[in-house]
């Protein structure tokens, strides 16, 4: 039998081992890649955003299935767009091709400075106007989640101008996802915002004078810009957009409001309205980007607010599992709102046990096949619900619905 000591070790060895096995580990999160180094996962950040794999060994590039031939058409958009963005100054700088190929001081012998050059010559206006529209669905992108393609081709107006332009198989052709993720990070962020309409983005006469000649984007695009809130802001708008949902409940009437100051909607509604006005503010990427004059820190907004947004989702949550027909139910796939678990009944039992007596009450009257509106009015008692109280919230914010 082994003393304690024995086991001790034993354990101790365990985690030795273990931890050795983490030294290796490399793993994925939201599209980026952390390496285990110094006992804590760290940002892998030598893959840059070009074509050429290694600039300073130009051999190494794709895969002998040449997609210069296979999608010539793709090729001839990305080199004739690249070319005007350098001209022009719409690139961002960090990945401009000549400063970084002036940097590397790359070389090209004369037969492949004439192939390349011959080449270029078949780009036509059609080439461009394709590169422009995706370069302005990958900003698109950016804004609303913070990834310009991702680790597949996600979102859809990149999907379904790709489609479109070059067939559904390049949907999912690597070559295809590595040559746009490389090419759309080369347009500047914040001039294809501006020229989004994106109110507010910090940028200079200079910058506005070089984009003022950028193609304008389709109005397809700029129908969608407010469709989503920018990324870092996704939990403030779920939270709202669940309120309305509860509040166009038919029996949102007799759905009980708690009392108390964490569940005065207010902040919420005036955050969702600043976020509105004034997107790029409390885009993730704000300070990073430089994209406003005055960004918004979103760490302390989401320390300022804490408690009251997680009361706020607990409260969904709790509604949303006890009437099954509200119409939000779909909401309860986010993981921003709690699991419905014991743990959350707990924390909220005289909620719940009322919010489930409501709803017994509004089945057995269904039962006798009454109406919505003929059950309210024998049920409603007068007491605080969700309808009253987002409807006061709409009231206050009533251009936030027009």
């Amino acid at each position: 039998m082994a003393t304690t000591s024995d086991a001790l070790i034993a354990v101790a060895d365990e985690i030795l081992a273990r931890v050795d096995h983490l030294s290796a580990v490399q793993i994925s999160k939201k599209g980026r890649k952390y390496k285990f180094v110094n006992n804590n996962f760290q940002r892998v950040r030598e893959e840059d955003k070009h074509l050429i794999v290694y600039p300073e060994d130009l051999d190494k590039i794709f895969p002998r299935e040449d997609i210069f031939e296979t999608h010539t058409d793709l090729c001839l958009s990305i080199v004739g767009a690249a070319r005007e963005l350098e001209v022009n100054g719409w690139y961002e700088e960090e990945n401009s091709l000549v400063i970084n190929y002036r940097v590397l001081k790359a070389t090209f012998n004369d037969v492949d400075r004439e192939t390349a050059l011959l080449f270029a010559q078949n780009v036509t206006p059609e080439h461009l106007h394709r590169a422009y529209i995706l370069l302005y669905c990958a900003k698109l992108n950016f804004f609303h989640t913070d990834h310009h393609i991702g680790t597949k081709l996600e979102g859809a107006h990149v999907r379904q101008y790709v489609e479109e332009f070059y067939g559904e198989e390049a949907l999912e052709l690597h070559m295809v996802l590595v040559a746009l993720k490389s090419f759309v990070h080369w347009a500047n962020i914040k001039g294809l915002l501006y020229k989004l309409e994106v109110p507010n983005i910090d940028l200079d006469k200079d910058a506005i004078q070089k984009f003022s000649t950028f193609p304008d984007p389709p109005e397809e695009l700029l129908s969608h810009v407010y469709d989503r809130y920018p990324s870092g802001t996704s939990k403030y708008s779920l939270m709202r957009k669940a309120m309305d949902i509860l509040a166009d409940f038919d029996y949102s009437k007799l759905v009980p409001y708690p009392q108390g100051e964490e569940f005065d909607m207010k902040w919420l509604f005036d955050l969702c309205h600043n976020i509105e006005s004034d997107p790029v503010r409390y885009h993730l990427r704000s300070v990073a980007k430089r994209l406003s004059k005055d960004p918004v820190n979103l760490q302390d907004l989401a320390n300022q607010h804490a408690k009251s947004a997680k009361c706020l989702l607990s409260y969904i949550s709790l509604v949303l599992n006890v009437f099954h027909d509200s119409g939000g139910e779909f909401l309860l796939q986010n993981s921003k709102i709690p699991n419905f678990s014991d743990d959350l009944i707990g924390q909220w039992p005289d909620l719940y046990e009322n919010l489930v007596k409501i709803s017994n009450k509004i089945d057995e009257y269904e039962e006798k096949s009454w109406d919505s509106d003929d059950i309210v009015s024998r049920l409603f008692d007068g007491s605080r619900n969700v309808y009253d109280e987002v409807s006061k919230m709409r009231d206050l914010y009533a251009e936030d619905y027009e």
